[in-house]
């Protein structure tokens, strides 16, 4: 019996072993910079089955050697952070209803989060993990938590879903905004939030819904924030339209290539942490010209020792 259960014990182990084995794995260290790298030709059709070799990534102008590269689809960790405010009403069933389908499409081993916000920041589902969800739940949780009434914090919404992302399971980490932009109730101002937002490691989407009575939305918010951190910015013109940009999102998501490397500049001595720019370039097989969509930068980890 011993002998048995020892045999059993070996198999399990070379078993989660050969899993991993099979996953893209990105291990976020003191110096390891991982961009998640869109590439699409001039008709905005992805390219997909690009190599390596493909790829160019300059850092504060010095060109940078990739240590990791995958070209499949990498788990994510997803917050969708939800307007709960009035200006939601119009688009609350079609907003329950994408974001079921979006988790449902997603990969089994995604991890989902829900945040909504009026005047106040709450948490509606998660963490949970894509291949274990009750989607009847999940349903019912998003109908029960997005009721459409009171003023909006968004700035303090972004805050929350950054909170949650530092948390997660998974290095790809991705925060979906659905709102009109506009903020009225939040006790975090703007600049703080846009700072760390950049300073984060989140790409984020923003799906910009407007009351069509009362137009008081901040669309060039959203769109800034998405821009800054290497996602897209959605504005459907109706309710009917909302389904199309949630599956717009997860098809970016899943055409994502990552690429991962360690900086051969920095390591100064300076307490505060230094910003890099950063220009990723990517080259067709045929010759196509391509469009590159990924962060335009990052702050430097903070190092052991520094204070």
């Amino acid at each position: 019996m011993r002998r048995a259960i020892s045999l059993l014990i070996v198999v399990l182990v070379a078993a989660v072993s050969l899993y991993a084995d099979a996953q893209p794995t990105f291990r976020a260290d003191s110096e390891l910079v991982v961009l998640h790298v869109t590439v699409r030709d001039r008709g905005g059709r992805y390219i997909t089955g690009l190599t390596q070799d493909a790829f160019t990534v300059i850092d504060d102008g010095k060109p940078q050697t990739l240590s990791m590269f995958s070209a499949d689809e990498v788990p994510a960790s997803v917050v969708f952070l939800i307007d709960n405010s009035n200006s939601m009403r119009p688009n609350r069933e079609r907003v329950i209803a994408s974001a079921v389908a979006f988790a449902q499409s997603s990969h089994p081993n995604d991890e989902i989060f829900v945040l909504t916000f009026n005047e106040e920041v709450r948490h509606a589902w998660g963490p949970s993990v894509v291949s274990g969800m009750d989607m009847a739940a999940f349903t019912s949780a998003m109908s029960r938590s997005i009721v459409a009434r009171g003023m909006t914090a968004i700035y303090d919404g972004l805050l929350g879903g950054l909170t949650r992302l530092r948390a997660a399971r998974h290095t790809r980490q991705v925060m979906i905004v659905v709102s009109d932009g506009d903020d009225n109730a939040s006790q975090a101002d703007r600049d703080t939030v846009l700072r760390q937002l950049r300073e984060s490691d989140a790409t984020v989407y923003t799906i910009g819904l407007q009351d069509p009575l009362v137009r008081d939305g901040n669309p060039k918010l959203l769109r800034r924030i998405a821009q800054s951190t290497g996602g897209e910015s959605y504005e459907p013109r109706h309710a009917d339209d909302v389904p199309d940009a949630f599956e717009k999102i997860a098809k970016d998501i899943r055409n994502a290539y990552t690429l991962a490397y360690t900086p051969s500049t920095g390591g100064d001595s300076a307490a505060e942490r230094r910003r890099h720019t950063v220009k990723v370039y990517a080259r067709a097989p045929d010759g196509r010209v391509v469009t590159v969509r990924t962060r335009d930068g990052y702050f430097e980890k903070q190092r052991e020792g520094r204070q």
